[in-house]
């Protein structure tokens, strides 16, 4: 998995805690807790071993078994959790087991020795091993994204050219196994894989939906509220990817076993049967979540895309912000000169309300936080150089991002977005109009409108906080562990607010002053404003177009 989506650090009030680690029933489980205990957890985080959870392994063993095959590959085998699972159901099923870690390897040994089964565990890369046809493939495939020095990235290039798919350096590992393990399946041999629920839901899983559907692979979804924990030893979601291969003349599916698992709800019998989504819809819909949690797929009446009304842009990164992001004091010591000192925003706490002002600014100036973004393009002053060659002593020059800049220290392209999205929220999404005209770093993204008058900003700042619209927008967030959301630039474009192109000026009028007043505090604004933004798209809704 992930490092960033397992959780560490004391857990905030009211968040979702992780499942309780099961009590171990058998030897083979007692050996499953005694290496979580062990393992230091950099080991684990490496190797982004996460064990799945009993409940989970015996729906995926279930599926598994119901095909009867003699023979299981587990391509990421742990401690054997998920073939121990198979064979509790399939006795005498020959298991073969890649694993890249020596020391967990060695558990699983272990673990399958006391359930009684033998496997044919190898120790090395499943991606590089021969490719050997399988009945059946069963995994809880690492969840890793391509960082330095992992060799992720080589691995994802050369998957692209042996198979011709369009993979991008941003696919996930698990991505990759369950290509693999897909492509060595047996005509009518099953597969079970568990992923993390966003994969479904994010821009990175095009390839991998339109490779599952294009060959009649994915027959059953079970895809796991965010809010529902289901790991005992990490804080994330999960979904269950459920396949088998087409046998000659076979037709392809047209429908797909979609269940989702609300928060609260236990987790599916294997025999309960799912809601079928037709795969064209499937097909047609970029995020699934739409999908599977029966969201609207289309703007109500009254609403339209948030792309008909504006433009969107990520903020900026800078690779070290340290570096380039200071207190005003800060940077006056530096010896910088004030004409490189951009007025900027980095974290989403200090702009906390839903319009940051020049006051605010101010605000944040007094009590020392960082409000200085340092635009260090050549040519620099005598301090400015020195500055620079600290930072690159210290070896800011070679983070992933500056190492990509000429010069390093050189600014991308800055700009002053009029409003900001938060990117990561905990409840609903969070969006601030910026009259500071400040700049902002990446725990924000940037709304453009294409009208820029005070009273359209205010009014689409006003919608964009209103609950009607954090209810459609729900469809565009990507959802991890414990309640967190994210939004994408491109997720911000596909959000339905009203059609304010098609409102009154006294209608934007009373928009922006149910933004001040929500700014300031005020006791029952919020409901007000919600009423406020439903009024309006019913209003737009019943207006003939000719009036706009």
């Amino acid at each position: 998995m992930d490092g960033d989506q397992i959780t560490a650090g004391k857990r905030r009030a009211g968040r979702p805690r992780k499942a309780r680690a099961p009590v171990p029933a058998t030897p083979a489980d007692a050996i499953d807790a005694a290496y979580l205990a062990q393992a230091p957890a950099a080991h684990r985080r490496a190797h982004a071993q996460v064990l799945t959870p009993p409940e989970l392994s015996a729906l995926m063993a279930a599926w598994i078994a119901e095909a009867c095959p003699a023979t299981l590959l587990d391509p990421a085998f742990g401690t054997g959790i998920l073939a121990r699972a198979v064979a509790a159901l399939r006795p005498g099923i020959a298991v073969t087991g890649w694993e890249i870690d020596p020391a967990i390897a060695a558990a699983g040994r272990a673990a399958c020795a006391a359930g009684g089964l033998v496997p044919d565990l190898r120790i090395g890369d499943f991606l590089a091993s021969p490719a050997e046809p399988v009945e059946a493939v069963i995994a809880n495939p690492p969840w890793l994204r391509p960082l330095a020095g992992n060799g992720l990235r080589a691995q994802i290039r050369a998957m692209a050219l042996r198979t011709g798919l369009p993979l991008q350096g941003a696919v996930n590992a698990y991505t990759l196994f369950v290509i693999e393990a897909c492509l060595r399946l047996r005509p009518g041999g099953r597969g079970a894989f568990l992923l993390p629920a966003e994969w479904a839901n994010a821009n990175s899983g095009a390839v991998l939906k339109d490779f599952l559907l294009s060959r009649g692979l994915l027959r059953r979804l079970v895809s796991v509220c965010n809010l529902r924990p289901v790991f005992a030893d990490a804080l994330t979601t999960a979904s269950l990817v459920l396949v088998e291969a087409p046998r000659a003349g076979e037709a392809l599916p047209e429908s797909i076993e979609c269940l989702f698992v609300p928060e609260g709800a236990a987790l599916p019998a294997p025999c309960t049967p799912g809601r079928p989504v037709p795969v064209a819809a499937l097909c047609a819909a970029p995020k699934w979540d739409v999908l599977l949690r029966g969201l609207p797929e289309a703007p109500p009446p009254g609403y339209v895309r948030l792309g008909a009304l504006a433009g969107t842009r990520r903020g900026l990164a800078t690779g070290a912000n340290g570096f380039f992001h200071l207190p005003r004091a800060a940077a006056r010591a530096q010896g910088i000169a004030p004409h490189r000192w951009l007025p900027c925003v980095a974290k989403a706490g200090d702009a906390p309300g839903p319009i940051f002002t020049a006051a605010d600014l101010e605000a944040l100036e007094a009590a020392g936080r960082p409000t200085v973004f340092l635009d260090l393009t050549p040519p620099l002053a005598p301090t400015e150089a020195a500055y620079v060659a600290t930072g690159a002593a210290q070896g800011f020059d070679a983070r992933f991002l500056t190492r990509n800049r000429t010069p390093w220290h050189a600014p991308e392209r800055l700009y002053v977005a009029p409003i900001w999205a938060a990117t990561f929220a905990r409840d609903r999404l969070r969006f601030v109009l910026n009259e500071a005209g400040a700049l902002h770093l990446t725990a924000f993204h940037g709304i453009f409108p294409e009208r820029r008058d005070c009273a359209y900003l205010r009014a689409l700042t006003a919608c964009l906080n209103a609950a009607p619209v954090a209810r459609l927008a729900e469809a565009q967030l990507r959802r991890y562990g414990g309640g967190l959301r994210k939004i994408e630039p491109r997720d911000l474009l596909e959000i339905s607010v009203p059609d304010l192109r098609r409102l009154p000026p006294a209608r934007l009028a009373a928009l922006g002053r149910a933004l001040i007043a929500l700014n300031e505090g005020r006791r029952g604004v919020q409901a007000r404003l919600d009423r406020l933004v439903e009024e309006v798209a019913a209003e737009i809704a019943t207006k003939p177009e000719e009036s706009t």
